[in-house]
């Protein structure tokens, strides 16, 4: 069944991402989707369920799939829209608190109390607030009289009406100038629309924040606090009206650029003054955490040896796997910022520690003002909403662990309350004390990864476009691609008898062998040539070797399944020779089929060859090659049977198949160093150079020579005999490069000339 899901869930991928192109809450490309199935806590349910789907008749495999890939994308949009929810009430809940600090830390300001009686009048009013009578229809705002405090009803109605004064003279003294009495009327309509938007927002329930001077709304705060602590539940009626102003002159307050610089300033120090425990916590995860977290599963995490010989307690490798949000600290943080805000949505988050909430924050601390600078992008501002809710979720456990130190002390300084003592020490019991809480996954300890910023990134290069060489390979492989496939075509059409649907997927599985071909023979030389570049055989060789033999395996699984699903092979369920569909494959698709088996075969000989002379072991290597051995043993089967069936031979292979023994011959060849050949002329000796006259006469020849002498002699060699005769223009043509101790003086013909003509090199020349 699994391998059937996996088969399916490949097949339903493009058609995924397509919808999550056109969905918001869904991510838009297949990194973000989590297989929700298997990573849930309900997965014995959800077996029981496909059990279930599975037994009924009426239900093919390929329904059941569909129905619970469906399942999870139904999964990821309710996480998306869960995460969107939690971020606001996060968002909520901070503000409130920031008015709830904010109100306590005016009121108690010049009042002599302790602070118990702070605490205790601090939860009266708020309590008073909640159970008060159901509050009178509120007043508007210029006719309040708050208790103690001047009504500004009459400098309201006062200034209005000088204004409006104000622009009937002007009206009038204008009354001839066009440019004023336009200006009038653009303002008239602005204030129109100013006071349609203003019942807009007060109907929204939205508090219009008015341009109040930071001192005076401070005063006013600080004021309005004190009496609302005063009077406590005893005046309901005066207590909403005070909250009331007390949101007007807060709102007012906090969009004072004074108060502004004044939080700017706080966020900084609270910035620095955890950076260094933050950026710690971030070192101690990652000295937990290999850098390819995410293409490991939780059994590899938990089993192989880290670069210092140790294992990864479970604990951690199960909870870097289920609270999938820690793998982002080996994500760059580039990528991270230009992830899709549902798959940053989708990541769970619940459950973590103190630490690990610091390691977050110190890896994505950065990003967040990148994000809010774009949050005008309704996309971008989802990814700002999730980031803020990370940070306030991380500052409140902050808070509580730092309030519970200050109390009872700081860890190795943390008595506890004893039967004996119950008064004197934290009373909190298990996970309860924060401490405790935190310490559940211990991280101090160090199993080898690399503490420092290491992400995963693609060794996929692209090719430059512009490379003539590559570029002519690239249209050489797809000239080859097409014109197999052209010659493949006109056989499957006869044999799928003009069916296109049928001529496609043939064609489509064709391509997929050749390609699956292609990669482990690729993969056969890379491996080779690493190993006869350092064949020395270490730890840390032997974990990369075989976390590479893992990757391959895992994407030649896919394919073999799909080659498998093809030939109408039962992949499910009990062996039953009956509940196998008929082969409708071509004689073309059987071939490239054995000729898939025999590459398969050596293939998986070569890595279990391989990690026989490492002496390592693999217990998932092993079952994973013994089981993909036996379905391609039944697929070798059915295809020999189907070739009788159709009565033909298998066909001629249509590439050569390189051995492992093969590949290894031309890898050693091309890494002999070639010998460089030294010229002959290197090893003679060098003439002696002499005047401009000996060099017309060819050199040290004897006797007197004119022209014709000199021409007839150049490039002859020889002694000196040769030197003097004269000889005609045709023996010197002749003599050109005929080699040592030709005659000088005979005439030759034309045909002995040219015949003659780089007969030998002779001495070099004089």
């Amino acid at each position: 069944w699994n391998w059937n899901k996996l088969l399916i869930s490949n097949t339903i991928k493009p058609y995924r991402t397509m919808i999550g192109e056109n969905d918001d809450l869904l991510p838009d490309t297949d990194d973000g989707f989590n297989d929700e199935l298997t990573e849930g806590g309900d997965d014995q349910d959800l077996e029981e369920v496909r059990d279930a789907m599975l037994d009924d008749q009426a239900l093919s495999e390929r329904e059941v799939a569909a129905f619970f890939e469906g399942f999870t994308l139904f999964n990821v949009k309710v996480r998306s829209l869960q995460s969107q929810l939690e971020s606001a009430k996060a968002i909520n809940r901070s503000r409130s608190e920031r008015n709830m600090a904010m109100r306590s830390m005016h009121s108690f300001r010049g009042m002599n109390m302790s602070l118990e009686d702070k605490r205790r009048v601090l939860l009266s009013s708020f309590k008073s607030a909640g159970e008060s009578s159901p509050a009178p229809e509120p007043q508007p705002h210029f006719v309040r009289s708050l208790g103690g405090m001047p009504s500004i009803a009459p400098q309201v109605a006062l200034q209005k009406s000088l204004r409006e004064l104000s622009i009937k003279k002007i009206k009038t003294e204008h009354e001839d100038e066009p440019e004023v009495q336009k200006l009038l009327k653009e303002l008239e309509e602005f204030e129109k629309k100013q006071k349609k938007l203003e019942k807009q927002l007060q109907s929204a329930g939205i508090m219009i924040a008015e341009d109040i001077p930071y001192e005076e709304a401070k005063e006013q705060v600080e004021q309005i606090a004190k009496r609302m602590n005063e009077i406590g539940s005893v005046d309901g009626e005066e207590y909403f009206k005070l909250e009331k102003d007390f949101e007007k002159y807060n709102t007012a307050l906090m969009l004072t650029d004074e108060w502004i610089e004044e939080q700017e300033e706080n966020e900084r120090k609270w910035e620095e003054s955890n950076a260094g425990d933050n950026l710690e916590a971030l070192k101690k995860l990652r000295r937990h955490m290999p850098v390819n977290v995410k293409s490991l599963s939780e059994a590899q995490l938990s089993s192989d040896f880290t670069p210092n010989n140790k294992v990864l307690p479970k604990t951690i490798a199960k909870k870097f796997k289920r609270t999938n949000v820690l793998q982002l600290i080996r994500v760059d943080p580039d990528d991270i910022v230009r992830m899709h805000p549902s798959t940053l949505e989708n990541l769970r988050v619940t459950g973590m520690t103190l630490t690990e909430r610091r390691a977050m924050y110190s890896h994505i601390g950065s990003i967040g003002p990148r994000w809010k600078s774009m949050q005008a992008d309704p996309m971008t501002e989802r990814k700002w909403t999730w980031f803020k809710m990370m940070k306030q979720n991380f500052r409140e456990n902050l808070d509580a662990y730092q309030r519970h130190v200050a109390k009872y002390g700081p860890p190795g300084e943390h008595p506890y309350a004893t039967r004996s003592n119950p008064k004197e020490g934290c009373p909190l019991i298990g996970k309860q004390c924060p401490l405790k809480a935190d310490k559940l996954i211990d991280y101090d300890n160090d199993y080898g990864y690399t503490d420092e910023a290491e992400y995963e990134v693609s060794n996929v290069r692209k090719a430059d476009a512009e490379d003539p060489g590559a570029k002519a390979m690239r249209e050489a492989a797809e000239l080859a691609r097409e014109k197999k496939a052209s010659l493949r075509g006109d056989d499957l059409k006869k044999h799928y008898k003009g069916k296109v649907l049928q001529v496609s997927l043939a064609n489509g599985s064709c391509d997929n062998m050749d390609e699956a071909m292609d990669r482990m023979e690729f993969l056969e030389g890379k491996w080779i040539e690493d190993r006869l570049m350092d064949p020395e055989v270490t730890d840390e060789r032997k974990r990369k070797e075989l976390s590479a033999f893992s990757d391959a395996l895992n994407d030649l699984k896919l394919q073999i399944l799909q080659f498998a699903d093809r030939s109408g092979m039962q992949l499910t369920g009990k062996k039953d020779a009956n509940a196998d569909q008929p082969d409708i494959r071509s004689a073309i698709e059987l071939g490239l089929s054995e000729d898939l088996y025999e590459a398969t075969t050596d293939f998986f000989e070569g890595i279990t060859e391989r990690m026989e002379e490492m002496k390592a072991t693999d217990g998932r290597l092993k079952s994973s090659i013994e089981q993909l051995g036996e379905l391609l043993d039944e697929l070798h089967e059915r295809n020999i049977a189907t070739l009788k069936e159709l009565g033909v031979d298998r066909p001629e292979p249509s590439r050569k198949r390189k051995t492992r023994e093969e590949i290894a011959s031309e890898i050693k060849a091309k890494m002999v160093p070639e010998e460089e050949e030294v010229p002959e002329e290197a090893f003679e000796e060098e003439p002696a150079r002499g005047g401009l006259m000996s060099a017309i006469r060819g050199g040290d020849g004897g006797g007197r020579g004119g022209l014709m002498a000199a021409i007839a002699g150049r490039g002859r060699g020889g002694g000196g005999d040769d030197g003097g005769g004269r000889g005609g223009l045709m023996a010197a043509i002749a003599g050109r490069g005929r080699g040592r101790g030709g005659p000088s003086g005979g005439r030759g013909d034309l045909m002995s000339a040219i015949a003659a003509r780089g007969g030998g090199r002779g001495k070099a020349r004089e």
